[in-house]
């Protein structure tokens, strides 16, 4: 098949769990043998146009970034001249601006549409802004789709019953990972250190200063705490005053995002994986730590309650107290921690290969394609 694959973010400009989901879909529907090409973002000033890990790359220009979207006034016209090129139009987050391009170009007609939903509401904007988008703009682009995928039951109901997307273009696919590149290490390596990590972009919604202020409790009791924060956003700086201000500069680690195969060394130096986030789709970090074998402390979220029941704890959003009684009760029951990551593991096998993913949405392809 021929796949137009549009989002606003690719690997590895931009290293976190969407744009390495569109990379990864690329690559391995290349590797099956399809022709794929993907229409994305230039923040890096990269060629206009390249081949990586066998698809193509086609970079759009004369773009702004606001709120965390690449917004560009010219990608309409690319769009018109490219929609009935190819067998299926695939958009990732009705979010983006790119997507919101793809479902005005489907009105004036265009090869089947699917997007992909990576997460209901974003964690960069306030709530207000993500209600009002998506019982207006969100709701149109959604609608506009032939094919809306969800990665949960729970999300798909929430899409019709709040915002008013149609069922009949709503599909499940949950969200995979790859098991072979993230699995189990033999040991924990390196310290003493009892160490937690948390992966993400640092902006209001991944609700990073909630985990500070329990390491804050924390540290008091486990002197030997080890918090590792991965990632990059506008957040970080006013994360780094609070570390500062609390005197957690010893305990909090600092890194930059990194290459995507060397994540799983990250998983396994840690005890387990903190996500103390307001908004979530199914996040990619979690697969990734429970397919290495780690319990999981998240907030609480009913659509993925079915994910991490057996393979972590959750807790109520914002609630600082809850969440350091969680990570102390995993501190200090090695046993259960070791449990619920080995049933983490099985989860992951079981129900959330990334083949099982790629397979799913290309039978999903076939079926609009050929309708």
């Amino acid at each position: 098949m021929k796949i137009l694959r549009v989002a606003s973010d690719l690997y590895p400009s931009v290293v976190g769990g969407y744009g390495i989901h569109v990379h990864e879909m690329s690559r391995m529907q290349v590797a099956l043998g399809h022709d794929v090409t993907v229409l994305t973002a230039n923040p890096d000033h990269l060629p206009e146009e390249e081949f990586i890990d066998g698809y193509r790359v086609i970079r759009f220009n004369h773009s702004i970034r606001m709120v965390g979207n690449t917004i560009s006034p010219t990608l309409f016209f690319q769009l018109m001249e490219m929609r009935n090129e190819y067998d299926v139009i695939h958009a990732h987050s009705h979010l983006f601006f790119p997507t919101n391009v793809c479902a005005l170009v489907k009105k004036y007609g265009s090869s089947p549409l699917v997007i992909t939903n990576h997460g209901i509401m974003s964690a960069s904007a306030p709530h207000w802004l993500n209600v009002g988008y998506m019982n207006t703009l969100g709701r149109w682009t959604l609608n506009s789709a032939d094919r809306v995928i969800c990665y949960t039951p729970q999300e798909r109901e929430r899409l019709i019953l709040e915002f008013g997307v149609h069922p009949e273009g709503i599909a499940v696919i949950p969200n995979g990972v790859n098991t072979d590149v993230f699995h189990p290490g033999v040991t924990r390596v390196d310290d003493e250190s009892r160490r937690l990590l948390w992966v993400g972009r640092y902006v209001k919604g991944k609700g990073v200063a909630f985990l500070i202020h329990a390491a804050a409790r924390l540290v008091q009791e486990i002197p030997n705490l080890c918090i590792t924060l991965v990632g990059e956003g506008p957040e970080e700086e006013a994360i780094r005053q609070l570390v500062s201000e609390l005197r957690l500069e010893e305990t909090v680690e600092f890194l930059p995002f990194m290459p995507y195969d060397q994540m799983p060394a990250q998983y396994r130096r840690a005890e387990m994986l903190v996500l103390p986030s307001l908004h979530e789709g199914v996040p990619r970090t979690m697969l990734e730590a429970m397919a290495c074998g780690r319990p999981v402390v998240i907030s609480e979220f009913e659509h993925l309650r079915h994910l991490v029941e057996g393979a972590g704890l959750m807790f109520p959003k914002g609630d600082v107290g809850a969440l350091a009684a969680a990570i102390r009760r995993l501190l200090e029951s090695p046993e259960e921690a070791a449990s619920l990551g080995q049933q983490g593991r099985e989860t992951i096998i079981r129900q959330n290969s990334w083949r099982n993913t790629v397979d799913s949405t290309l039978d999903l392809y076939r079926e609009l394609a050929t309708a």
